[in-house]
């Protein structure tokens, strides 16, 4: 497929996913979107023969950004902690720039052929075990909790997907303040606390004390 005739089937996705988002996937027809793009039925068929391909077009399409993300991530050198807060940032921004695509595939997997959802699902788990993989690694070298990894990762990605149902682009929060923010509680409940605490902090009070003692018994 030539440059141009890409970027046209590219422009047809958009406009369908913008379209499905708007007015729900079975209410919208192959009328509605040719219309949207300016072009006649029979120019729009040259790409698609049916919308029930956009769909599946769309979805493959969503699933395979976000594996291709990951991929990037987990070959990295990165520390665990620095593979979560990278998957977190690149998901964020994803779904932020990608909204439309993100809500036809969260939402209208239901209307997909049987056996595509059956490949998509199964794509989805990987991608979940990808992410899973971090966890385990980041509790095997202690930096995380030892919290169930496919609890976090459940928690996290539900935290994650669920930005394309509330985000507002012109609300008071860009894709950085989100990763933050999402980051901050994240880290907050997972990482381990390196200073140990107030008990530590006591702890050394009272070591400090010990050795004051020990220092004006020497001089005595």
């Amino acid at each position: 497929m030539n440059a141009r005739r890409q970027a046209v089937r590219d422009q047809v996705l958009r406009t369908a996913a913008d379209l499905f988002r708007e007015r729900g996937y079975r209410a919208t027809t192959l009328d509605d979107i040719a219309a949207r793009l300016g072009m006649s039925k029979a120019s729009l068929y040259t790409y698609f023969h049916a919308k029930e391909e956009m769909l599946a077009a769309i979805s493959r399409q969503t699933i395979a950004a976000f594996t291709r993300e990951l991929s990037l991530v987990l070959r990295s050198d990165l520390a665990p902690e620095d593979k979560l807060r990278r998957v977190v940032r690149d998901h964020v921004r994803f779904v932020i720039a990608n909204r439309s695509f993100l809500t036809v595939f969260f939402s209208e997997e239901t209307n997909l052929p049987p056996r595509l959802a059956r490949a998509l699902a199964a794509q989805k788990d990987r991608y979940d075990k990808g992410v899973e993989s971090i966890v385990v690694e980041g509790a095997r070298r202690g930096v995380f909790r030892d919290v169930p990894p496919r609890l976090v990762v459940f928690g996290l990605l539900g935290m994650l997907n669920w930005l394309y149902k509330w985000y507002n682009p012109r609300g008071r929060w860009g894709a950085e303040e989100i990763s933050t923010g999402f980051l901050s509680l994240v880290e907050g409940g997972l990482l381990r606390r390196r200073s140990g605490g107030p008990a530590l902090g006591r702890r050394l009070a009272r070591l400090q004390r010990e050795l004051q003692e020990l220092s004006r018994a020497l001089d005595a």
